[in-house]
């Protein structure tokens, strides 16, 4: 609870997207608050097919590689292997290449490296294996970009190599003379610039189509297996990519593979109403769990399996896969949190190790670190005096910069602004956690902040059913084109409850205006949060509007954001503007204050009690003023505001019971003195004999 209470102590800024010019009804104004001001604008978002993809021939050497894959394919028995990833869209990409073929009866080998054997990529090691099965050609998805040394061997051993892959060139792309086809190579245009592995293999095929003249009978098929490779590789859901994840999840009821409605079957997924949160959170986790817990067959032979009674025999072996990713994920997250929330001090990073943790968890419990404790963490599993592991970023931090300033420490490392791997020689990993965190001390506290973006301001009327409905054309939502977000004010709490084994928050709302509405509002992941509120309260929101369908009945819903005490920003700003005035040296006497109503001693007595909790912390107490007197008052049956909170925060920073500190946006920090064994007395306080003279103290 203690956790609880010091995350929700912390303001995070919201920001508005509508400059305030967008009208029309809700569906219109969300799309002019994103720019797609226009009709013409708004049918491309709404409603582009796959009439709309740009021709696949614009990207550089695809012509060349549809030249070398129609020539092997001419000969008598020609002999194709797929080389993939093994995350969900690497298999999905290799899943499209292998039914492509094996329709034109030709039937591929596959290889899928190892994660933890092979390790990632197209590999000098694999090199072998590959000649093993002697293929006339190798077509890499997802990979193969940076694996110049490895083609190089390839081609001395008589096999041509095709690149496809979506990722930035790290090395040796130079020595590639072979086709590569990829959309972020210099020279590239922008109109495919983002695609998913699983989306450049989709348009190999297209393209492939395109020269042989006919349109090949699986490529509905092809497109549900793009849709889900785009989706779970967390590519902006624009352009192209819209195209291919809205025409997947259309054709998916009829023209899924068998594994994938498989997939949605163990999982209780409606293929008939299966959108792209549907694929992002269970569909894709699933096929994920098959790299992480090192059995890439399983989910390969799934995504290729014709027959339906198979394809449920494999995905329900995926399914309890993906129960014992959760279980060992659970497990090594609760120990990493608690190693790290155990130490007195807690610095701007998160680094934690421990043995015998299974490696493809890491990066997920490094993610779910980040957001827990709003900083960037790193997991590390430590094997025969090695240490190895991943790394998430929290907010704006360049976190490869970072890990960049502390390579003398590290055996090797990679990756990007928010997620990175490494690898060190356990004797060092004391240096290279005082190092980084003498590096993220020096960081601008506003790159830890992550703001909540809301598209519109609304009321409550905006919400009628039919309204939201209409959002559903919206879909599919995601990365880069988000479900709507609403900023809502002055809501009345009529009721709260935990739901869900008390991992989340349900409230009811009451809406101000005259129709007095009520809304059921989720708050998932915040059940701790009801011990901050009350019935009666009243508070703004960021949510997103949904549609609740139960017993025949549908009803607008809201999926919470954000909650924070109404009027918060403005409240809070006027403490920081308390707190710069008298700081500065300047009289109360002449601040509009001294007109306020009295302020109760017991306050000071709550505060305190409050404030203690983080005695033994040995780190700064983030704040907003406004949230701080929110929960004097709940706790305590005290009366106070935000700038009560900073009179009284400043008389203990005058006695010398703690430091008080301006902290980004309009927060605080404040930082608990030990004393010294001393008792100090507030009368002696000058802001307390000022406060007395004026006559706003009462006992």
């Amino acid at each position: 609870m203690k956790q609880a209470t010091e995350h929700w102590l912390q303001s995070t800024p919201w920001q508005l997207l509508d400059d305030g010019t967008a009208k029309g009804d809700l569906l219109t104004r969300v799309l002019s608050a994103r720019g797609f001001d226009t009709a013409e604008k708004r049918r491309v978002i709404l409603n582009a097919s796959s009439d709309d993809l740009p021709d696949p021939f614009l990207l550089h050497d695809m012509d060349k590689a549809c030249s070398i894959l129609l020539r092997v394919l001419e000969k008598e028995h020609p002999k194709l292997l797929i080389f993939g990833d093994y995350d969900a869209d690497g298999l999905t990409a290799a899943a499209i290449l292998c039914r492509y073929f094996d329709q034109l009866g030709v039937r591929p080998d596959w290889l899928i490296p190892d994660r933890f054997d092979d390790g990632y990529g197209l590999s000098e090691g694999l090199v072998d294996e590959i000649s093993y099965h002697h293929p006339d050609l190798v077509v890499t998805v997802d990979t193969g970009t940076s694996s110049g040394l490895a083609v190089a061997e390839l081609k001395k051993n008589g096999i041509e190599v095709i690149v496809t892959d979506h990722h930035q060139a790290t090395g040796h792309h130079d020595l590639l003379d072979v086709p590569i086809i990829n959309p972020t190579l210099e020279g590239e245009g922008h109109l495919y610039q983002h695609l998913s592995g699983a989306g450049v293999a989709l348009l190999l095929t297209l393209a492939l189509d395109q020269k042989r003249g006919e349109i090949s009978p699986v490529r509905d098929t092809l497109m549900t297996l793009a849709s889900v490779g785009t989706i779970a590789d967390v590519v902006p859901l624009l352009g192209a990519n819209r195209i291919i994840a809205r025409e997947g999840i259309l054709r998916f009821q009829e023209d899924a593979p068998e594994g994938l409605k498989a997939v949605c079957r163990v999982s209780g997924t409606n293929t008939q109403k299966i959108n792209a949160r549907d694929i992002a959170f269970s569909v894709a986790p699933r096929l994920n769990a098959a790299g992480r817990m090192g059995d890439v067959r399983l989910a390969m032979d799934l995504l290729l399996a014709n027959d339906k009674k198979e394809a449920d025999r494999l995905a329900t072996e995926l399914d309890l896969l993906n129960q014992k990713r959760r279980e060992v994920e659970q497990d090594v997250f609760s120990q990493a949190l608690l190693s790290v929330t155990s130490k007195a001090e807690r610095p701007g990073i998160a680094i934690v190790a421990g043995k015998d943790w299974h490696p493809g968890v890491l990066g997920i419990v490094s993610s779910r670190m980040a957001e827990k404790l709003r900083v960037p963490a790193i997991t590390l599993n430590e094997d025969n005096g090695w240490l190895t592991g991943s790394a998430r970023s929290f907010g704006h931090i360049d976190l490869i910069k970072a890990i960049r300033t502390a390579d003398h420490f590290l055996e090797k490392y990679g990756g990007h602004t928010g997620a990175a791997g490494l690898t060190l020689k356990a004797d060092n990993l004391k240096a290279f956690e005082e190092h980084m965190a003498l590096y993220f001390d020096t960081l601008d506290p506003e790159d830890r902040v992550i703001p909540h973006w809301a598209d519109i301001k609304a009321e409550a009327f905006m919400l009628e059913l039919q309204a939201v409905e209409n959002l559903e054309s919206m879909e599919p939502t995601g990365e880069g084109f988000e479900r709507l977000v609403v900023w809502l004010e002055n809501f009345t709490i009529e009721s709260i409850a935990r739901v869900g084994n008390g991992r989340h928050l349900k409230l009811t709302l009451r809406s101000p205006d005259e129709s007095m509405q009520s809304f059921d509002a989720l708050f998932f992941g915040r059940g701790d949060e009801a011990a901050f509120y009350d019935i009666g309260d009243v508070v703004d929101m960021i949510a997103a509007p949904e549609i609740n369908e139960w017993n025949h009945r549908r009803t607008v819903q809201l999926r919470l954001v954000d909650v924070r005490p109404a009027a918060e920003t403005k409240n809070d700003r006027e403490a920081a503007s308390l707190y710069d005035y008298l700081t500065a040296g300047n009289d109360l006497l002449q601040y509009p204050v001294a007109t306020r109503p009295e302020l109760s001693q017991n306050l000071f007595a709550a505060l305190w009690q409050l404030i203690e909790m983080f005695k033994d912390d040995g780190r700064p107490l983030l704040f907003s003023p406004v949230r701080l007197a929110w929960l004097v008052s709940h706790r305590y049956n005290v009366k106070a505001d935000a700038l009560d909170m900073t009179l009284a925060l400043l008389v203990f920073h005058e006695v010398g019971l703690l430091r008080l500190l301006r902290a980004p946006a309009f927060g605080f920090q404040l930082e608990i003195s030990d004393g010294n064994g001393l008792r100090p007395v507030l009368s002696e306080s000058p802001l307390w004999r000022t406060l007395e003279a004026l006559g706003v103290l009462r006992s």
